[in-house]
């Protein structure tokens, strides 16, 4: 009995540490599984970041190529104006009263021509003017707007990098958590491992045991066979006739002439026409056959409580009379 609880104990501490072993491994599953998910939200983020970043820096070359237009358009009205002024300087210095040639006349209607032509071209460099300061307003607006969401995108982007900092933070700490859980699962796997195999050796041991102790050896023979085979000797009677001696069996140390039997078998075949007696002390109480108090009985012998006819000795000597 005792044996039979070690070895249920060693099979539900082997089932024990495969289902600790089987739930470390769906944690370890788990975290893992997590860590993805994290890093692809983590991946998009920064994809959204980078291409703010881009569409930031198209705008801004865009606007700086519209400065430089600018420029050079401020460039060509500041050429008008001069041009302008010189005219007028030159038609105000001519007076028609005073210069009595036609020739001086005409060149002043020429110079007169050019200014009014000159200030129509001034006039539709105003309207343009006006144009471009309108739309390099509503550029400055839109740079100022980028500027706001370059400012977010920036912090944006130092929020998503201390999330990254912290995302690997967790990845080395989850690294040691698995390497840690990877240790304890290889160290209950080598504790199960041990504990079949000390579960198979119990049981090995155990049913080598039952089979030892569930084996018994009888042997059946007359008189002078028993005392040839040193299973029995005699003792006692008179001392020169040798009349009375009475056969006691002897100290067994060989199986040769035994048959080997079970325990639980409960006949035990024999002669019908025959009769026997029992020399070795096995509990005839246990049997069904009736035996008598010097152990004779006739036929075969049959067992009633195999585990009390077997207490007192595994070999049974029975002599054919």
């Amino acid at each position: 009995m005792r044996r039979a609880l070690l070895l249920l104990g060693c099979s539900v501490a082997a089932a024990c540490a495969e289902s600790h072993g089987a739930s470390v491994s769906d944690s370890v599953a788990g975290e893992t599984m997590l860590l993805r998910i994290r890093n692809a939200a983590l991946d998009e983020s920064l994809r959204v970041v980078r291409s703010v970043t881009e569409r930031q820096s198209v705008e801004k070359d865009l606007l700086v190529r519209e400065v430089h237009s600018f420029d050079y358009f401020m460039e060509q009205l500041q050429d008008e104006f001069r041009k302008i002024r010189v005219l007028q300087q030159q038609a105000g210095a001519l007076d028609p009263r005073s210069d009595p040639l036609s020739s001086v006349e005409s060149e002043r209607t020429d110079i007169l021509r050019a200014a009014r032509a000159a200030r129509t071209r001034l006039a539709h460099l105003e309207a343009a003017a006006e144009q471009q300061g309108r739309q390099l307003g509503a550029l400055r607006d839109s740079v100022r707007a980028s500027a706001d969401s370059a400012l977010a995108s920036g912090s944006a982007r130092d929020s998503s990098r201390m999330a990254l900092a912290s995302v690997r933070v967790l990845v080395a700490d989850l690294r040691m958590r698995l390497d840690d859980l990877q240790h304890q699962v290889d160290s209950l796997t080598n504790y199960s491992r041990a504990l079949h195999d000390e579960n198979e050796r119990l049981t090995a041991v155990i049913a080598a045991n039952a089979m030892r102790d569930s084996t018994v050896y009888y042997v059946v023979g007359t008189r002078k066979q028993l005392i040839d085979w040193h299973l029995a000797r005699e003792s006692g009677g008179v001392p020169v006739t040798g009349w009375g001696r009475v056969l006691q069996p002897a100290d067994i140390r060989d199986s040769t002439h035994f048959t080997v039997g079970h325990m639980r078998t409960r006949v035990i075949k024999l002669d019908e026409s025959h009769d026997y007696q029992i020399l070795t002390p096995q509990a005839t109480s246990a049997l069904e056959t009736h035996v008598a108090s010097d152990g004779a009985f006739h036929g075969s012998l049959r067992i009633r409580e195999p585990d009390a006819f077997w207490r007192a000795s595994k070999w049974l000597v029975i002599l054919v009379r």
